[in-house]
């Protein structure tokens, strides 16, 4: 049920953040050296697979959804997909800076990006597909006409 889909995105949405948290916090802590460069950067690799994970969950139950919600459906498929072509590459860029830093400031530096990347990607995606009047059970509206 789309109903579903959309509890599933925005839980997936906010285990996400909870990652980036944790991640941003790891990254704190490698002045103090309670963490090491290799913890961050394994800890980013992982985000990277559960993000890969929760796109083609979206893909596989999200865009059956939007594509039947209304008649701009098959042009939400379409941008939805182009999105999550240009996050993969975004993403893998990201992870390459991550990767290859070699001081804690450049590794800072890749992390904040990634972070905000990820949190506009969520909020873009909230507000454009994940909302309650496109991914609804019914689908006839139940106010066409505003009254």
């Amino acid at each position: 049920m789309p109903s579903e889909v959309r509890r599933k995105v925005l839980s997936q949405h906010r285990e996400i953040e909870q990652l980036l948290s944790e991640l941003e916090a790891g990254v704190a802590q490698l002045s103090a050296g309670t963490v090491d460069a290799g913890q961050v950067k394994r800890a980013a690799y992982a985000l990277r697979g559960i993000l890969e994970l929760h796109m083609s969950f979206e893909e596989a139950y999200m865009v059956p959804a939007i594509n039947e919600a209304d008649g701009f459906g098959p042009e939400r498929v379409r941008h939805l997909r182009a999105e999550h072509a240009a996050q993969r590459q975004e993403l893998d860029r990201l992870m390459d800076g991550i990767r290859e830093a070699r001081s804690p400031d450049d590794l800072a530096a890749g992390v904040t990006k990634l972070a905000n990347m990820l949190r506009i990607d969520i909020e873009e995606e909230e507000r454009d597909y994940v909302t309650d009047k496109l991914l609804r059970d019914n689908i006839i509206p139940t106010d066409t006409f505003g009254g």
